[in-house]
């Protein structure tokens, strides 16, 4: 398997964009195998802890696009996250209910 396929069967059974070791990202990312997280600055190394050489994208924001692909796969990387991250969806004339005010009380007892 290579170093790409990984990387789509690890997006498709975790839901999050996946990046592979070589691959110049960063930001936060954690170990598909075994959970390590490390913060990367540039290009992401394999796990330090169990050799794997799959990342899940863990930052907040979009996740980027990895400088060095070339145009066909920058095309698939940017599909694949539109498929994991679809854009919101507006709708019109959509009403708002207001909830109720809260109320407060005091003395409960929560366990028996």
């Amino acid at each position: 398997m290579t170093p790409a396929q990984g990387v789509a069967e690890a997006q498709k059974r975790l839901g999050l964009t996946c990046y592979h070791a070589g691959q110049k990202v960063a930001g936060m990312v954690g170990c598909v195998a075994c959970q390590f997280q490390i913060r990367n600055r540039s290009a992401l190394p394999t796990c330090p802890q169990c050799g794997e050489m799959v990342w899940a994208w863990l930052d907040e924001g979009p996740a980027p696009t990895p400088e060095d692909l070339s145009a066909e796969e920058r095309a698939a990387h940017e599909k694949a996250q539109t498929e994991l991250n679809p854009p919101p969806s507006v709708e019109e004339g959509v009403s708002l209910e207001v909830t109720p005010e809260v109320k407060i009380e005091e003395n409960i007892k929560l366990e028996p």
